[in-house]
């Protein structure tokens, strides 16, 4: 009631204004007005708050979709090959990106896995065959030092961006080629396997200390999922292949020097008991478990930072 009595005197004092009788409003009035209009410019700022960030969580959920599909399509088209050339999240001594100052990668959820010669005859038999490492030697375009990556990636001297890392040095990135061969170490997924795979699955046991799998403490038929970045390097984005996509996904919850794409979860073994010790055992073809964003979290995460019920990083 209060407010609509001081509308209303304000708008006879207008009228009264234009019609002569009134040389102008007083002070006091012209404060109320500005209150008003505070109070009005207030409440839309908090309307709109996050606005933007829950606009891309959406996006994102979007985009997690179309890699989901993107790949299991891809699968078909070319005679149950999957996509090859992924962006491996590590350097090419095998270590999980990171420097002295903060993480390179926005995802935590990850730990390194040496893979046994049976699981990379299942990668290869599935078109996986090479990966895609950073090199801390490379130096990209002359410009730069590839052993501090966010110091390269912050620099305006150069044509270097988070998300081309692993391309090659001519193509102003730090990547090399990271063959599937061998006994090489991979990243896999261990942020808990029920966030990925639903309600029930068997989880994966990691050492406190190193973070490395322990597969002996693991539950039997736990997944073991090798983690990926997928970036443009590889060939899910070249649009003359059979069933490649036109655009790279970009992840934009994160910070602006670390690595900004989506990670690919593929079931490259389970945990089996032989002979009476848990152990990791190789699938007989490696397939899609899922897509996580470039933070780790999964699509139903993701949808809470749009509808509002989790804050979005």
């Amino acid at each position: 009631m209060a407010l609509k009595s001081i509308r209303n005197h304000l708008r006879r004092r207008a009228v009264n204004l234009r019609k002569g009788k009134m040389s102008g409003f007083t002070l006091l009035e012209l404060l109320v007005v500005v209150a008003i209009l505070a109070a009005i410019a207030g409440t839309a700022t908090i309307a709109l708050q996050d606005t933007d960030a829950r606009a891309s969580a959406a996006a994102h959920v979007a985009m997690m979709d179309e890699l989901n599909k993107g790949i299991r399509t891809y699968r078909v088209l070319n005679r149950n090959e999957l996509p090859n050339n992924w962006d491996s999240l590590l350097d090419n001594t095998g270590a999980i990106l990171a420097n002295a100052d903060d993480e390179v990668l926005g995802i935590q959820d990850i730990t390194t896995f040496a893979l046994d010669a049976t699981m990379v005859t299942a990668l290869n038999d599935i078109g996986i065959e090479n990966l895609r490492a950073v090199d801390p030697a490379a130096d990209p375009d002359g410009e730069g030092d590839c052993s501090d990556l966010q110091g390269l990636i912050n620099n305006r001297g150069n044509a270097v961006v988070a998300g081309n890392i692993f391309l090659s040095a001519s193509a102003n990135g730090c990547g090399v080629d990271y063959p599937v061969t061998g006994t090489p170490t991979v990243a896999i997924w261990s942020g808990g396997q029920e966030r990925v795979l639903g309600s029930g699955a068997p989880e994966l046991a990691f050492d406190a200390g190193t973070g490395a799998l322990d597969a002996a403490g693991s539950t039997v038929d736990a997944k073991i999922l090798m983690a990926v970045g997928a970036g443009p390097s590889s060939n899910l984005f070249d649009a003359s292949s059979l069933g490649g996509l036109t655009s790279v996904p970009v992840y934009r919850h994160v910070a602006q020097d670390q690595y900004n794409r989506f990670i690919i979860l593929f079931h490259i073994a389970t945990i089996q008991d032989v002979a009476g010790t848990n152990t990791a055992v190789s699938v007989d073809q490696v397939s899609l478990a899922g897509v996580v964003d470039g933070a780790g979290d999964t699509k139903e995460e993701e949808l809470g930072e749009w509808d509002g019920t989790r804050n979005t990083i």
